[in-house]
């Protein structure tokens, strides 16, 4: 039954439409046959970037966000184009990423506007499948509480206003690098600096530790006394 089907979306292709032939293309997925008789369809049965109708290649997203690189999924693959397109594409991509090619006298044919249309035709077609499959992996309910938190940054994003967090980039920052805020805290920040100071000594012998630590030991030095007199009293006898 599965050959059969499998028979059936490939004569829906003209002749000599893909490069692959008819082995090749029943060891592939069911859906991804699907969506190549789909993408065929859309592209009015010729290269994504060209008027080419034979012989044609599946062009697919070689970092997706999801599933594998080498194998073709529903998740990955872009379009259908000309060998001589999709050269052009990686061309197109490698020049992005700032990457050396070996044939600099050579540009592609691939303009900004047609990449940004095919990636995004691409992008609009994956979306709701990585939606469906993370809505179906955290849960309806986990699922809406995250659409309905990370929307609140997309308003605040567009339209402005109040910033939807409990604090603002600068209260963040100076949480995770400000000011001490607890005892425990600072003890533990004390015996790092003790540590790093330490360290630097046993490298070299004339390291002069930073002049704030040695203001801040001479501070609590009658403290670290008083804790010292008070553990040699509750120490047994």
């Amino acid at each position: 039954m599965e050959s059969v089907i499998s028979l059936n979306l490939w004569n829906r292709l003209p002749r000599g439409f893909l490069r692959m032939k008819l082995r090749t293309w029943s060891r592939l997925d069911y859906r991804v046959r699907v969506l190549i008789t789909e993408l065929a369809r859309d592209q009015e049965f010729k290269c994504a970037h060209c008027d080419a109708a034979h012989g044609l290649e599946i062009e697919h997203d070689h970092d997706p966000e999801h599933g594998p690189r080498k194998k073709y999924t529903i998740y990955n693959i872009r379009g259908l184009v000309c060998r001589a397109c999709n050269w052009h594409i990686g061309m197109y991509e490698a020049d992005q990423r700032g990457e050396y090619r070996n044939w600099p006298d050579v540009f592609p044919r691939i303009s900004d506007s047609e990449h940004e249309s095919y990636k995004y035709a691409y992008e609009c077609r994956v979306r709701p499948l990585l939606e469906a499959e993370l809505k179906e992996r955290l849960g309806s309910r986990v699922y809406w509480r995250r659409r309905l938190f990370l929307q609140k940054f997309d308003d605040w994003r567009e339209w402005g206003g109040k910033y939807p967090w409990y604090w603002g980039f600068g209260e963040i920052k100076d949480k995770k690098y400000g000011k001490i805020r607890s005892p425990l805290q600072f003890i533990k920040t004390l015996a790092a600096c003790t540590q790093f100071v330490k360290r630097q000594l046993e490298k070299d012998p004339d390291y002069q530790p930073p002049e704030a630590l040695i203001n801040v030991l001479v501070r609590i030095k009658p403290l670290i006394e008083e804790l010292r007199l008070i553990d040699d009293d509750n120490a047994p006898v």
